[in-house]
C-alpha cells in the first residue's frame, strides 16, 4: 500500500487552510492572495486526498497472493540534484530579497534558476525573466497596490 497521496492530501489541506486562517487577517485588498492561493491548494488536495483513500482501501482487500509480489513505488523526486539546486536557489532568494530588493533579487532568481535547471537559450531566459518580472510588477504595485523591499542601489 502507498500512503504517499493520502498523506501529501492532508499535508496540503492543512497546509492550505492555514494559510486561508492567517489571510483573513490581512487588509481586504491583501487578503486576495493568501486566501485564494489557500483555498485553491485545499480544493486541489481533495482529489489527492480520494486518490490515497481509494489506494489505501482497495490494497487492505487484496489477497496474500497479490502481496507477496514485488511493486515498484515511484521515486518522491525524480531529479534530486535539480530539487537541491531549486531548493537552494530558494533559500538565497529569501535572504537577499530584504538586502538587494525585489525586482533585483527575483530577475536574478529567475535567470540564475533557469540556467542551472538547464536553459542554455538567452533570448528564453531574458523571456521569461522580464515576463515574470512584469507579472509580479503588475500584481503587487498595480493590482494590490502593495510596497515591496526596495533596490538597494535606491536606498539612503
Amino acid at each position: 500500500m502507498n500512503y504517499r497521496d493520502l498523506f501529501s492530501g492532508i499535508a496540503f489541506l492543512i497546509i492550505g487552510a492555514s494559510t486561508v486562517w492567517m489571510g483573513k487577517d490581512f487588509f481586504a485588498d491583501a487578503a486576495y492572495v493568501p486566501i485564494g492561493a489557500g483555498a485553491l491548494m485545499g480544493a486541489f488536495s481533495l482529489p489527492l486526498i480520494w486518490r490515497g483513500v481509494r489506494s489505501v482501501s482497495t490494497g487492505a482487500h487484496r489477497t496474500q497472493a497479490h502481496r507477496t509480489q514485488a511493486h515498484s513505488v515511484p521515486a518522491l523526486v525524480d531529479h534530486p540534484a535539480r530539487f537541491a539546486t531549486t531548493l537552494g536557489c530558494c533559500l538565497v532568494y529569501y535572504a537577499a530579497l530584504p538586502i538587494v530588493g525585489f525586482y533585483t533579487t527575483s530577475a536574478l532568481f529567475i535567470s540564475l534558476l533557469a540556467v542551472l535547471l538547464g536553459e542554455r537559450r538567452p533570448a528564453v531566459v531574458a523571456g521569461i525573466t522580464l515576463g515574470f518580472i512584469t507579472l509580479l510588477y503588475a500584481l503587487f504595485a498595480v493590482v494590490l497596490k502593495r510596497p515591496l523591499p526596495v533596490e538597494f542601489f535606491f536606498a539612503t
